[in-house]
């Protein structure tokens, strides 16, 4: 044991020397993803504001078949406009979002009391008219359902009658799976920053020192190599949680301090302390696998090259829950990755895990762990490791 910490405190002193190294994987690792998020909402919550609020100006065609509806459209924040001459290529080139045609005949429609025909030229892949869409079809549907009360009760009817049932709907959800529903995009930030939090830091301390031949010497000591070793992974999964520590806590200040999020978004701080928890063992996990596939490598360019793989694994289980939700079984927390989103979204969703579920999570990451570490404890002790090879 003196040895394994005797190892740690010469690779944290190494590590604290280089201080814009720190610095750097610190802001990139664990304070770039909260402010991207916090930032691309901030921006979002209020460009949407200013299209909800700003006035729709509407390209109309025969808007002077329909006087009843431009006036009514007017007095609801809309500016009635003239139309372009080419609508499919004005829509196109996104000179305009969309355009209503009064069709000939609404007039005669509309005076026999019978549904009177608009025609609403759009395109459907403009994320950009989404809004505007959103407002005209808003509007539309509330011009047609007054108008269709007043005829109703021109004639002696009930407007009511025209329900046939009365829906209640009860929304049991609670303010926290609310909360959980909202931050959906978390668990991936999260178990990424986690799982290569000490990427750079192990790739240094493994590979980086037997491209400088420095780990030669300390594996030459008299010492078992597999001490050393486990030294090193203590070290590395320490900054590894130190940088998931720091990211919750961006998370957790941004929500608590960004005036224009929206409300559901809040992270409690016991929450925080449960996710940090539940992301220790794959924090573990990485900086083990990383420290294998590192003694396994000459290089540190090598070393790095199977980075971009790595990055993937993290956002399988999110692309396989958004494909294919499923309800969570007790399988799922044995398996790296999908065990730490479905406890993190089980954690933002304020329920209580069961022990059954603790046991089989904390058990399976464990083993999963003790074999890549026993794969790595053997490469460290091999010749080729010794000699540098």
């Amino acid at each position: 044991m003196k040895i394994m910490l005797a190892v740690f405190r010469k690779e944290w002193i190494d590590l604290m020397r280089d201080r814009r190294t720190v610095l750097i994987g610190l802001a990139m690792g664990a304070l770039l993803a909260p402010g991207l998020v916090i930032g691309i909402n901030v921006f979002a919550v209020e460009k949407l504001t200013q299209q909800y609020e700003s006035v729709l100006k509407l390209p109309v065609k025969n808007a002077e078949l329909a006087p009843n509806l431009v006036n009514w459209l007017s007095q609801r924040n809309v500016e009635v406009v003239e139309p372009p001459p080419e609508i499919d290529t004005a829509i196109r080139s996104q000179q305009v979002d969309l355009v209503l045609e009064i069709h000939p005949e609404y007039p005669q429609q509309w005076l026999s009391q019978m549904p009177a025909r608009i025609d609403i030229y759009y395109d459907a892949s403009r994320e950009s008219a989404r809004v505007a869409r959103s407002r005209v079809n808003g509007l539309l549907d509330t011009y047609s359902n007054m108008t269709g009360r007043l005829r109703l009760m021109s004639r002696g009817i009930d407007p009511d009658s025209s329900w046939a049932l009365t829906v209640v709907r009860r929304d049991l959800s609670t303010e926290a799976s609310k909360s959980g529903q909202s931050l959906a995009f978390l668990p991936y930030f999260l178990i990424l920053t986690a799982f290569l939090g000490g990427a750079y830091f192990v790739i240094d301390t493994t590979a980086g020192e037997r491209e400088r031949e420095s780990l030669e010497s300390l594996l030459l000591a008299p010492t078992p190599a597999s001490y050393i070793m486990l030294g090193k992974v203590m070290a590395t999964a320490g900054f590894g949680l130190l940088m998931t520590f720091v990211a919750l806590l961006a998370f957790k200040l941004s929500f608590s301090f960004a005036p224009n999020l929206i409300t559901e978004m809040k992270l409690s701080w016991a929450a925080a302390f449960g996710i940090w928890c539940a992301l220790a063992p794959i924090s573990v996990l990485g900086v083990s696998l990383l420290t294998l596939i590192s003694a396994t490598t000459k290089t540190v360019k090598e070393a790095q090259s199977y980075m971009s793989v790595l990055m993937l694994l993290p956002i399988i289980p999110s692309l396989i829950l958004m494909i294919n939700p499923i309800k969570t079984e007790i399988w799922m927390y044995s398996i790296p990755f999908l065990s730490q989103n479905q406890l993190i979204t089980t954690i933002l969703r304020g329920e209580v895990l069961t022990l059954a579920e603790l046991g089989v999570y904390a058990g399976s990451q464990m083993l999963i762990t003790m074999a890549i570490l026993s794969l790595a404890a053997v490469v460290y002790s091999s010749e080729k490791m010794a000699l540098g090879r």
